[in-house]
């Protein structure tokens, strides 16, 4: 195991992935109890029984694109969710990753002979630190598919839920966290976790829902392994870069007054930056956890990176 050396303030970033998909899939009750109550939250109904599912495998060559979710899950009555932990707009159009993604999950519950009553629901909610609609101030969002002139929606069966992070109103004193919805306050959890001068607000969202307090200490105690600040910091460390080299292409586009340049500079980066920089460092990593003896199947959860490509890597080390 690593030599972590320990900060004052020991508790993870639940914002980025590894650590938020560790809150909601520890086999525990803890973490158990927590996903089925953000899940409850999330979708306005309660959810009595769920269960994690395995992602869809890896594409089949090189360029072939997976569909992976941070949590897939499926209810008791068929339901499917996937929830995503998105970081930092990575300059795609994620309304339309969103729609794709429900859509896959609806597509996934037919099978051949299948009346179109086989069709559950399906939920793909995002928890986003970044702001998606400028034009809009709701932090939360639910979409389906509806008529653009009198509302009227169709089955109900398609459903996109958006968290919009930086839009959370503010909360100053416990009696405004009596105040807030659960949703809300699952989202202030995620948002302020990690952040010292947030512990008054945190530990009474804490105490006012039961399955907060389940994700809190789920929370602190993977925030023990030392394992987990090595890829903390390294995902960190690559955002840094990611987002410099947009400011930096961006200063030289506007330098050469070319808005083209900005364009092809952002869009370099994104490509390298998050395709190649990205899956490299979850490689390099992937190679010192298993130099360190760590199981294979942590470290392909905890690197985002499949099963088959950790066990490759082990037979070439």
């Amino acid at each position: 195991m690593p030599n972590i050396s320990k900060k004052s303030f020991h508790i993870l970033n639940p914002r980025l992935d590894p650590n938020f998909k560790a809150i909601f899939t520890q086999n525990t009750q803890a973490s158990k109890i927590a996903l089925k109550s953000f899940l409850s939250a999330a979708i306005g109904r309660d959810v009595k029984e769920v269960t994690v599912v395995q992602n869809e495998d890896a594409g089949f060559y090189k360029f072939q694109r997976a569909v992976d979710y941070d949590i897939n899950c499926e209810f008791s009555d068929g339901t499917k969710a996937q929830v995503e932990m998105q970081g930092f707009d990575q300059q795609y159009d994620y309304g339309k990753r969103a729609e794709y993604y429900a859509a896959r999950l609806v597509s996934s519950v037919m099978e051949v002979g299948d009346d179109w009553n086989s069709v559950a629901q399906a939920y793909q909610i995002s928890v986003l630190d970044f702001v998606f609609d400028r034009g809009n101030t709701n932090p939360i969002h639910h979409y389906q598919m509806a008529d653009l002139g009198d509302g009227a929606r169709l089955s109900g069966r398609l459903n996109v839920i958006f968290m919009e992070l930086p839009k959370l109103p503010k909360v100053v004193s416990s009696d405004d966290v009596k105040n807030l919805p659960s949703l809300l306050k699952w989202c202030k959890f995620l948002k302020e976790a990690d952040n010292p001068g947030s512990q008054d607000l945190i530990r009474a969202i804490v105490e006012s829902e039961d399955g907060i307090m389940k994700a809190s200490d789920t929370l602190k105690n993977i925030s023990d392994d030392g394992w987990r600040w090595v890829i903390q910091g390294q995902i960190e460390g690559k955002k840094r870069d990611y987002t410099s080299g947009l400011l930096a292409a961006e200063r030289r586009g506007r330098a050469a007054g070319l808005e083209q340049g900005i364009k092809e500079g952002l869009e370099k980066g994104i490509e390298q930056g998050l395709e190649q920089g990205m899956h490299q460092n979850a490689v390099e990593t992937a190679k010192k956890f298993l130099a360190e003896g760590i199981a294979p199947e942590m470290i392909a959860k905890c690197c985002s990176l499949s099963l088959e490509e950790v066990l490759k890597l082990k037979t070439e080390s």
